[in-house]
Formats: C-alpha cells, structure tokens, sequence
C-alpha cells in the first residue's frame, strides 16, 4: 500500500473529504454559538474575539483550521485558531464534541 500511488490519493481524497464535512458541521455549531453570544451581550475583549473566529468559521465552512488561521488578524496557528473555536463554543455552553450537526 505505501508503494501505491494511488492509494495516496485516494487517501488525501478521503482526509479532504472528512475535513470538509468536519468544517461543514462545526460551522453550524458556530452558528448557533453566535447566536448565544449575542443574545448574552457579555462584554468583553475574549468575546468580541470569540465572535470573530465564530462568523469566519461560518463564512468558510470548507476551509481547513490552518487556512483559516493563517487569514486571522493577526494570524493564528492551526491549533490556536481551533484552541480559539473551543473557547468560543464553550463560552456559549456547547461542547466542542456536540452531536447536533450530524444531519448529513
């Protein structure tokens, strides 16, 4: 297998494909967790930078941690731009893990 071309492409497919859908159903979580954020009205700089990863997961649902990161003012690793989103998502009381999104 490691020797086959082909399955590496099949695989990098698949991985674009998981990560994809992945995006697709955290931005939905992004989504409702937005709309928590807002209704709270809670003040402050983590907030405003909570909402801010939130509305760009959710303009770029297909866009990988890292891409996303990267376009952040000011720029964020992969793992700070997702450390970021938990954050956000558990500052509006859903877990990172939610099952919600799964209608696919």
């Amino acid at each position: 297998m490691a020797n086959n071309p082909c399955w590496a492409e099949v695989t990098a497919k698949t991985n674009q494909a998981r990560a994809s859908r992945a995006g697709r159903q955290q931005a939905v979580l992004a989504r409702i967790a937005l709309e928590v954020l807002h209704e709270q009205a809670r003040p402050g700089v983590h907030v405003a930078r909570w909402i801010q990863a939130l509305e760009h997961r959710i303009a770029h649902p297909d866009t990988t941690l890292a891409q996303l990161g990267q376009s952040m003012i000011p720029p964020l690793t992969k793992h700070a731009y997702a450390a970021l989103l938990r954050r956000a998502l558990r500052g509006a009381g859903i877990p990172a893990d939610d099952p919600r999104p799964r209608g696919d």
